[in-house]
């Protein structure tokens, strides 16, 4: 299930700047990537990176795809480890998407591919205020793992790591 008016699709070099601009919005400057971040996650080797992108034609969604030049609505960058493990290193959503079902339905699709390489296991890393982000990885059957003090070093902030077996 990709949510209501979305369809989940691979990534395409063109979709590159409006996956940063994203990323932008979602994450505060220090926590959010660098373009030579972000396209370094992309293009590493057994990078699964997923777009969520919308399908809806009514009259205010096509306002806002007008304005932001396109229909992309969240993305979702994945490592396969190891071939045993694989690792989130990203999940953005824009606001307007938010609490749609597009999110679970990018991670399913992100824990498909990475089942589909012999991961057995998955982790990301969450910042320990994320209440959004948290509800979502409990809902999908991520437990907390260990607390990573300063992991966002800018913002003298701790995350979560988090995982669960595939």
């Amino acid at each position: 299930m990709a949510g209501r008016g979305f369809i989940i699709r691979d990534y395409r070099p063109a979709d590159f700047e409006s996956l940063w601009h994203i990323d932008q919005l979602c994450f505060v400057p220090g926590i959010s990537y660098s373009k030579i971040e972000l396209s370094s996650f992309i293009s590493r080797r057994n990078a699964i990176t997923l777009v969520g992108e919308s399908r809806d034609d009514s009259p205010t969604e096509a306002s806002r795809q007008a304005a932001s030049g396109d229909r992309i609505a969240g993305f979702v960058v994945a490592h396969s480890l190891h071939r045993k493990c694989g690792r989130v290193i990203t999940l953005d959503i824009v606001p307007e998407a938010r609490r749609s079902g597009l999110g679970t339905g990018l991670m399913s699709a992100c824990e498909e591919r990475l089942r589909a390489l012999g991961c057995r296991e998955v982790y990301l890393e969450t910042a320990v205020d994320n209440e959004p982000a948290l509800r979502l990885y409990r809902k999908l059957g991520y437990e907390v793992l260990r607390t990573l003090p300063e992991y966002y070093a800018s913002h003298s902030l701790d995350a979560f790591q988090m995982g669960k077996r595939l």
